[in-house]
């Protein structure tokens, strides 16, 4: 099964994944006890889970003891919407490590950056050196973040 193939889940799979969502710091044993299966069962689940690229493990940081003490979304209208030059935008920005997130968007922009600095004078530092070096970019409208309500990592349908 390839990463982009949709998987089809049980009941007990679904409580695992909602398992998992609410704390990732569960132990297999932990796990296992809790969706009623024993260790062995439950280790060929969640490798076929991981495997499928259903559940993709990751770290979440406390941006502000990272020293992170500013937080802000950036849409990017690129001068043409165009896969190569859309590409290249991408590739650009994945080598910046201020950029948490990428998304591309339909709508009134072309991209939604996620970006994350120490503050104000790093974030103009990233506009002025960073994107203004990247010609395809038409504009940029920032928005300042200033306290994630609530955060998810995803939801089953």
């Amino acid at each position: 099964m390839s990463a982009g193939d949709e998987i089809t889940l049980d009941a007990v799979d679904r409580r695992i994944v909602r398992l998992l969502q609410e704390d990732a710091g569960l132990s297999n044993n932990a796990l296992a006890e809790r969706v009623g299966l024993s260790p062995a069962p439950l280790s060929r689940r969640l490798q076929r889970l991981y495997d499928s690229g259903l559940i993709r493990q990751t770290v979440v940081i406390d941006p502000r003891k990272a020293g992170i003490g500013l937080q802000a979304f950036l849409e990017v209208t690129l001068e043409r919407s165009v896969t190569m030059v859309g590409e290249r935008f991408i590739e650009t920005v994945s080598r910046m490590p201020e950029v948490i997130e990428c998304h591309t968007v339909a709508g009134d922009f072309d991209f939604l950056l996620k970006i994350a600095v120490r503050d104000v004078a790093d974030y103009k530092r990233l506009l002025w050196e960073g994107f203004d070096r990247i010609t395809e970019v038409k504009t940029l409208r920032s928005t300042i973040l200033i306290d994630t309500s609530v955060m998810r990592t995803g939801r089953l349908p």
